[in-house]
């Protein structure tokens, strides 16, 4: 790099691009790259949640698993929101502390949520109304609860929290824009 090139200041979305996992990411708009940054860590999510759902089902609730996963995948989810949608905090570990309360609000909430829906028998519900099982039928697997179609309602509950608590608290400070003015 030439030092004339160095010298030359960035716009904010040169810096952000060079901040994302990939430059191509600053040409989608925030909320797609939001969704695609949800989606990636929800998969996760749902992936070490029914794994562990099903090791731990039997010494544990659905709710209190929930809170567990939730907890462990904050630093997952805040990793992929700095790549995709927000851009590369200056400090890591600032960042990552300024949105822990929202990870453990939206842990408390999907907790909450979650013991609700596995008292109300949410998936036992859907199950009868949808067919996939006769109202009769008492096998094991009925009796299961926190399963997937609660897991799908705490996810869009928690999912939605998350977008406006985040771009609160991800947005850039005053003095970031004025700078960015200036330019």
């Amino acid at each position: 790099m030439t030092s004339e090139a160095a010298s030359k200041p960035t716009s904010a979305a040169d810096e952000q691009r060079r901040r994302l996992f990939h430059p191509s990411l600053a040409h989608i708009p925030m909320a797609l790259r939001f969704v695609l940054s949800g989606v990636t860590g929800n998969v996760f999510f749902m992936a070490f949640y029914n794994y562990s759902y099903a090791a731990f089902q039997s010494v544990a609730s659905a709710s209190r698993i929930f809170a567990v996963v939730q907890f462990l995948c904050i630093v997952v989810n805040h990793f992929l929101n700095v790549g995709i949608v927000f851009g590369w905090p200056d400090n890591y570990l600032a960042s990552l502390s300024s949105n822990m309360p929202v990870g453990l609000a939206s842990l408390a909430l999907g907790a909450f949520t979650m013991d609700r829906l596995e008292q109300a028998d949410f998936d036992g519900r859907i199950n009868s109304w949808s067919g996939e099982k006769s109202a009769d039928v008492q096998d094991e697997e009925e009796e299961k609860k926190g399963g997937f179609y609660a897991s799908i309602v705490v996810m869009i509950v928690t999912g939605v929290f998350n977008y406006v608590a985040l771009n609160i608290v991800n947005a850039p400070s005053k003095d970031k824009k004025a700078k960015e003015k200036e330019l």
